[in-house]
């Protein structure tokens, strides 16, 4: 320890103790001259001497080579400005995507103590549920003592407010949630949980910023202004701020108090039904309360509401408890799309780095000279090592400093291109910074290394380091350029090819009559009166009933295991006429029977992977304790899994138990546009309580698939395009290279008649077997990578070959593009120059 505190002083006190080392030695010098002594040594080692003994000679060293390094790079201006913007490109992209990462899953939200908020989730050993009964919830919050304070979320359809249409996003929260995030409002106040706990409290509701700015045009007087919310009256009594984070990323428009939710949804019996999974629940851990801790409680907490409700609470049911501080909470199968973006973005980086790495050992001949200098006057290899090593340092510093830069840039217009929260900033913070300086790290040693060690060897002139580098850059973009191609041709096939139903004029109607508390009978006689005047609506071509319309707000999937492999399968619950209004194909057998029970349809990938070779009709699928009759097979529709290929469907007949629940899907003749409003008047004069929601397939198909793939496709592309643009770059660098090198070689050739195919073939030779073995490691690593983005190929194969072929092949263009430009201009060499200067 006294060590380490005699260094730190010599550290801070160094100007002083150099100016007495001088002195003395100055002092010393003068006692040996009148001593009659005239050699008194070598002060500069003596110097050195007394560094190593103070202990920090080495930052001297690492100074002395810093600035030997920015010498050496500034004295190459072009080679320094392009190995910085190569690895800007590199560094820039990982940034990035980083940075979106920390943005969702690792800075805590700007709310008061996000560190002690977690999130509450049901789970048992077969069932898991992001949400709980409100009920359930309330237990929690009154018996925990680990939790300080429960708060929960309940997310509605959207609300008719006034007259308007279209309905407004609304959510339903706890009296508590504001306070306890420390929010403040813009305008007015928010919801106090003295006031706004109990139900009998005069309606209110609180307005988001953006609301506040487009309905009310930013006025302050609309505090106190009275709304109609579902034709319910209420106040307005405050406006949210522009920067609010909310947890779970959720943003409505319109904020009302949890306990008010049976009077704007009449009928409702969400709070006090045990059974109804409705909302998200978050708690506030206890001061010196560990999530271990409040985990054992809840858990004690469910098996008490299990004696209490023992239908509604699962065998061997407890609480999940996440950190809840973030944006997003991540599940276990979201890490696996993580790492499949960092694999892509990180493959870029490698690009670069092998790009760099070939122009450092071609650049390392010109110093020749220089490193043999160096060496005769008794540097060693470790030091030159040290110094190539230095320098690869600050390139990678650089360019790290530069990607920042470009990262922030490409985030800001990210942000600015999408509806996102106002807290969120482009801005870096010291995550980001760390993993930019790792970053950095880690690609100095990438491309730094082996050309390091090449050089202080004498061995920058062998030829294995740069064809590995080549194969490793070649390998790398063939991966991003098979996943871009994959990406597109799925987009291609979402763009031209029939999802299995006819959306383009399929309109949901649901009235959410449970929401409502309607009887399965009263359910029935509402729907099919709803029928009969919905098939009365001109333009109308058929009315069904789905209890799990597409794209719909809930979905149903069963794991099955299908002859020894698992499948998913999406169930659903239908009235016969629902695969003429969706325009669903019937292949074998025919539709249900009205009242039919026993019976199931399943689609033809289901009939096929069932029973391969056989007729699917009559067969028997078990369902419970009875067992279900195939009596037809449709088209494939993937109605509730758009993008997963391995799905498979059934359907059963609706009973009236289900009726409560179900949508009613209409086909109209021409375009839906103007359907809704003539629905929304005929839902109005049979039950003024109810506002149904009202979706054009078309409008749901374009957001939740054709925008995904389209905005998948084009982030990929983008990326493999870049790879391969500094791909291209380091081949036109490395064949210019090879060229300068043998010059004289490819002179005299010329002169004696070697024709310029033969002069090709010599000059790119030693690269056709590193881009060959580059390309087939980049397609085996594409296949068993591009598994992952599944979920982004609707409708195309992981291994789709066309894919395969014409992303390789657009490869194989743009490398002998890149290769042929240097080459031929060694083609047009001025002979005689040439040998004369030979």
């Amino acid at each position: 320890m006294n060590e380490i505190f005699r260094r730190i002083r010599y550290l801070i006190n160094r100007r002083q103790l150099d100016a007495e080392l001088e002195s003395d030695m100055e002092f010393h010098r003068e006692m040996a001259a009148r001593a009659g002594r005239s050699n008194f040594g070598n002060t500069l080692r003596m110097r050195e001497q007394a560094g190593e003994a103070w202990g920090w000679t080495w930052l001297d060293r690492l100074g002395q080579d810093l600035s030997y390094a920015a010498r050496t790079l500034a004295r190459s201006p072009a080679f320094t400005i392009t190995a910085v913007l190569v690895l800007a490109i590199g560094i820039g992209v990982n940034v990035a995507v980083f940075s979106l990462f920390n943005m969702l899953a690792l800075e805590p939200l700007p709310v008061r103590d996000p560190g002690s908020i977690v999130r509450l989730e049901r789970r048992s050993p077969q069932n898991y549920t992001s949400e709980m009964p409100y009920l359930s919830a309330e237990f929690y919050g009154e018996h925990a003592k680990s939790l300080r304070a429960v708060i929960a979320l309940l997310g509605i359809s959207p609300m008719q407010m006034d007259d308007d249409l279209q309905g407004t996003n609304a959510s339903f929260a706890t009296a508590n949630y504001f306070s306890e995030l420390g929010t403040r409002a813009a305008v007015g106040r928010l919801f106090d949980p003295a006031k706004e706990s109990e139900a009998a409290a005069p309606p209110v509701v609180v307005l988001s910023y953006t609301l506040w700015q487009h309905r009310f045009n930013g006025d302050l007087g609309v505090v106190g202004q009275a709304v109609k919310l579902n034709r319910k009256p209420a106040t307005i009594i405050g406006v949210m701020p522009y920067e609010f984070a909310s947890l779970g990323g959720q943003n409505p428009d319109l904020w009302m108090p949890m306990a008010q939710q049976p009077y704007f949804v009449t009928g409702s019996t969400v709070l006090s039904d045990p059974g109804a999974n409705s909302v998200r629940m978050w708690g506030r851990l206890a001061p010196g309360v560990t999530a271990e801790t409040a985990a054992e409680e809840l858990k004690a907490l469910t098996n008490e509401l299990r004696r209490q409700h023992p239908k509604d609470i699962w065998e061997d049911e407890y609480i999940d408890i996440h950190p809840g501080g973030h944006m997003q909470v991540m599940q276990p199968e979201m890490y696996r799309v993580v790492a499949m973006v960092a694999l892509l973005t990180m493959l870029i980086l490698a690009v670069a780095c092998a790009n760099l790495g070939g122009l450092l050992l071609a650049r390392a001949v010109t110093r020749e000279r220089e490193m043999g200098i160096r060496m005769a006057i008794g540097a060693t290899r470790a030091r030159i090592f040290r110094q190539l090593a230095t320098e690869s340092l600050v390139l990678a510093l650089l360019g790290a400093a530069a990607g920042l830069g470009l990262s922030s840039l490409g985030l800001r217009v990210v942000l600015t291109q999408f509806h996102v929260p106002g807290w969120l900033s482009a801005k870096p913070d010291w995550r980001v910074l760390v993993f930019t300086f790792g970053m950095a790290m880690a690609a100095a040693v990438f491309f730094g290394f082996a050309p390091a060690l090449q050089i202080a060897r004498q061995r920058q002139r062998k030829t294995i380091v740069r064809q590995v580098l080549i194969g490793a850059q070649v390998a790398a973009s063939c991966v991003l350029l098979i996943v871009a191609g994959l990406l597109v041709r799925a987009t291609l096939h979402v763009l031209y090819t029939d999802p299995g139903f006819a959306y383009e004029r399929l309109v949901s109607v649901d009235a959410q009559l449970a929401q409502h508390n309607y009887s399965a009978a009263a359910a029935k006689a509402y729907l099919d009166v709803m029928q009969e005047r919905i098939r009365a609506l001109p333009g109308v071509n058929s009315v069904a009933l789905v209890k799990l319309p597409p794209m719909g707000h809930t979905i149903a999937r069963m794991d099955e295991d299908i002859n020894g492999r698992p499948v998913p399968v999406y169930p659903n619950w239908v009235t016969p006429e629902i695969f003429k209004t969706m325009g669903i194909p019937v292949h074998l057998g025919r539709t249900f029977y009205a009242g039919e029970k026993n019976a199931v349809i399943v689609s033809e990938s289901m009939a096929r992977r069932e029973w391969p070779g056989q007729n699917p009709i009559g067969q028997q699928l078990p369902n419970g304790d009875a067992k279900d009759t195939v009596v037809g097979v449709t088209g494939d529709a993937r109605v509730n899994a758009a993008n997963d290929d391995d799905a498979v469907e059934q359907y059963w007949p609706a009973q009236q138990s289900d009726m409560p629940e179900m949508v009613i899907m209409v086909r109209t003749l021409g375009e839906p546009d103007v359907l809704p409003p003539m629905i929304k008047d005929l839902s109005e004069s049979m039950d003024a309580k109810l506002f149904p929601e009202i979706r054009q397939m078309k409008v749901l198909y374009h957001d939740n698939v054709l925008e995904l793939i389209e905005n998948i496709s084009k982030a990929v592309t983008l990326t493999g395009l870049v790879a391969v643009l500094v791909a291209g770059v380091g081949i036109i660098g490395l064949v210019s290279y090879s060229i300068s090198q043998r010059i004289k070689e490819i002179a005299i050739r010329m002169a004696l008649g070697a024709g310029k195919v033969q002069l090709l073939t010599v000059v790119l030779r030693q690269f056709m077997w590193p881009v060959a073995i580059g390309m087939a490691m980049g397609a085996g690593i594409a296949a068993a990578a591009s598994r992952v983005l599944r979920i982004a190929l609707y409708g195309v194969n992981n291994l789709d070959p066309a894919s395969y072929a014409l992303s390789i092949l657009v490869m194989i263009a743009i490398l002998c593009l890149a290769a042929l430009l240097p080459a031929h201009r060694a083609l047009r060499l001025d002979l005689a120059k040439t040998l004369h200067y030979d």
